[in-house]
């Protein structure tokens, strides 16, 4: 169990490593050498470093890097339209939990300290060309996620056991997101996605529920956001700057954010009764005793399985590896915050 673990730690930790200084280098060098460019092209930019890190460099690199471990032969099975619906029910109710725990978090860390990058991240979406955005993030992230996260890694993990096969799985997608925005939720849609993989042995599932997620997230959600803000700058309101409901009123064609704001608000209205229903659900599926982890009598017991996450040394590799992403992502603007006093 330790050596298979310690393979894919130092594996995967060598993918997180190289990851991480092709974005901040080649970020360096750009800002460097044509900081005019980068300034005026920051959407473009971001989106090809997405192809180039991830699915050009990385998926490449832990195939080749797991290609002569030993492999699970995993049953293949038929999900059925009616079960992939109940499965995106539940994806959505995991994706409230982890959002509101990642919520508490990322609140903890950006608000006392002024820390604006998650309107930035919104603000990218936004100003990004709706075809692309869709593309990039709702189709094309997911496959190569899928075929990192949950074929590659459960093949090589699950002949030492489906817990640690999930566990591995959705641990290690979550903490690959590099904030606690997108990490709890990530992480528990892991698991899930890593479950499905190990029942049916048919990656397309986890990739389409995936890409379920990313489309309706980048296209309709961004979308009607977008709209939204569309609709506001046309009036001259700066919603950013927006402190009072008094200062709506008092701008010329307020009356014209009544048709966004309604479908803006409608749908997300929609998305909270989905994931309240999607959390009911797999509650109620988990109390009647469904969800079976299979243990081969020769496997280690659930408990060792667990253990094994922490107690590989070479695990660490790629737990430190994506704890650079995190510093990275909260501690400089706690840090101008304090030098700025």
């Amino acid at each position: 169990m330790n050596r298979t673990m310690n393979s894919i730690g130092w594996k995967y930790g060598l993918m997180a490593i190289i990851y991480i200084v092709l974005n901040y280098g080649i970020s360096f060098l750009l800002r460097l050498l044509v900081p005019n460019f980068v300034e005026n092209h920051t959407i473009l930019i971001t989106y090809l470093m997405i192809i180039f890190t991830v699915d050009l460099v990385s998926f490449p690199l832990i195939f080749l890097l797991t290609l002569k471990m030993p492999k699970a032969q995993i049953e293949k099975k038929r999900l059925g339209f009616g079960k992939f619906l109940l499965c995106v029910l539940i994806m959505y109710g995991l994706i409230f939990v982890g959002a509101l725990i990642g919520l508490v978090f990322h609140g903890v860390l950006t608000i006392p300290f002024n820390n604006n990058e998650s309107s930035k991240l919104v603000n990218l979406l936004i100003n990004s060309n709706s075809f692309v955005r869709i593309l990039i993030v709702g189709v094309i992230a997911p496959i190569f996620e899928e075929l990192i996260f949950r074929k590659v890694l459960i093949d090589h993990v699950a002949p030492k056991g489906e817990l640690v096969a999930i566990l591995a799985s959705g641990i290690m997608f979550g903490l690959f997101h590099g904030n606690f925005q997108q990490c709890f939720f990530a992480c528990f849609i892991g698991f899930l996605f890593a479950y499905i993989y190990l029942k049916t042995g048919r990656v397309i599932y986890t990739i389409l529920l995936h890409m379920t997620l990313n489309t309706v997230t980048s296209g309709i959600t961004i979308g009607l956001i977008k709209w939204f803000y569309k609709v506001a700058e046309s009036i001259g309101l700066d919603i950013n700057a927006a402190s009072s409901d008094a200062s709506l009123y008092n701008v010329a064609g307020a009356e014209k954010l009544v048709l966004p704001s309604m479908a803006l608000i409608g749908w997300i209205l929609l998305l909270f009764l989905i994931m309240i229903a999607g959390l009911v659900t797999f509650i109620v599926i988990a109390c009647m005793k469904k969800i079976k982890i299979n243990r081969a009598e020769e496997d280690d017991s659930f408990g060792k399985q667990a253990l094994s996450i922490i107690a590989s040394p070479l695990m660490w590799i790629f737990y430190v590896a994506t704890a650079v992403l995190f510093i990275s992502e909260y501690l400089p603007p706690i840090i101008e915050f304090f030098v700025s006093k």
